[in-house]
């Protein structure tokens, strides 16, 4: 697929220096060409970061056979879309279903029900992330997404990922040692403070699991969910990650709604999504923060994206491409000038 870039000159640097990235997540409104350029586009002119969610392929790498051209040239096609943008790549590998985090997501139907236990499945995902590795070349590679979620609905299969995990990210490190190299955790859920489920203690512990060998800790998180004003936020709601973790966070996947996304849902404001924006970056300045990507920019369907109706009124844009209040905190941001941080500490 050809993407030409329409990537604007920015404008000088305004305010004090930030230490992380800024970014977007490549989401689509449609499934048109169009609609995926223009989220690399607003990624590379309004950020330095794009976030790629793949799935795995599992058939392209079974048997230990070689990708297909048709998979191959998706890859190229992204590579060279991200370098002619100059864009920042954090990739991540969805391994378990959204739907169903216990379940192994995109299985070919002979191994529907399995688990990562089959040595096949462990060496295709092993070397599907070498493969991406190799030919991305990411800044940031997220293997497993939201994996507490998995931990909440089927210990098994948390503690199998918790395994192969442990062995991908050593063969990552042989081959790219200055790949940062993470899994993530959903933010809300690890507090227990998601209302639709049964509500737990904090899992803090869950962190240990992957000590040594989790180089950022990554979360998603999407407090108006369960909140109705930002005001309601602890002072430390974010801070207090430093209390369990001395890691540099990586906010993967950071939003506030500004209406209602599902039915019996909170309803939130634009007000009130510009207000956690602001809360979000200075809590980045505090924190020791490397990323903070924005899950969606404008407002629309949100084409083939796992619960999309969850984020629909995430965008910093609404549905006609005009801002709402909070997209001038988003591009006071992008303006202040980022310190040249050294890539391989």
């Amino acid at each position: 697929m050809e993407m030409p870039s329409a990537v604007l000159e920015k404008g000088p640097a305004i305010g004090e220096p930030r230490n992380f990235s800024m970014g977007f997540s490549a989401v689509p409104k449609n499934s048109s060409d169009y609609a995926y350029l223009r989220s690399f586009d607003f990624a590379a002119n309004y950020g330095e970061t794009l976030l790629l969610r793949g799935v795995p392929s599992w058939h392209e790498f079974l048997e230990g056979q070689s990708p297909s051209g048709k998979y191959t040239q998706q890859i190229l096609a992204q590579k060279y879309a991200l370098q002619s943008r100059n864009l920042n790549l954090a990739y991540v590998l969805d391994v378990f279903d959204p739907n169903d985090r216990s379940v192994l997501f995109n299985l070919p139907p002979e191994h529907y029900g399995q688990s990562l236990k089959s040595k096949k499945l462990k060496d295709a995902l092993t070397q599907e992330a070498i493969f991406i590795i190799h030919n991305l070349q990411p800044e940031i590679f997220v293997l497993g997404n939201e994996i507490n979620m998995t931990f909440e609905q089927d210990a098994d299969s948390y503690f199998q990922f918790v395994e192969v995990y442990v062995e991908i990210y050593d063969r990552i490190k042989e081959i790219s040692p200055y790949t940062k190299v993470l899994t993530s955790f959903q933010y809300e859920e690890l507090l227990g403070n998601i209302s639709w489920k049964t509500r737990h203690i904090p899992r803090w512990e869950l962190l240990n699991d992957f000590a040594g060998r989790n180089d950022l800790l990554g979360i998603t998180t999407y407090p108006s969910f369960f909140v109705d004003f930002v005001r309601q936020l602890d002072n430390d709601y974010y801070l207090q990650m430093r209390e369990y973790s001395d890691l540099p966070i990586a906010f993967l996947s950071a939003g506030y709604s500004s209406g209602q996304s599902r039915e019996s849902f909170k309803i939130s404001t634009p007000m009130e999504q510009r207000r956690y924006l602001n809360k979000l970056l200075a809590d980045a300045d505090i924190l020791n923060t490397r990323l903070i990507i924005w899950p969606i920019v404008e407002d629309g369907s949100l084409y083939n994206y796992p619960n999309s109706d969850l984020i629909k009124t995430m965008g910093l844009l609404d549905e006609q491409g005009l801002p709402k209040e909070a997209w001038s905190v988003w591009i006071e941001g992008i303006a202040r000038p980022r310190l040249n941080l050294d890539p391989n500490h």
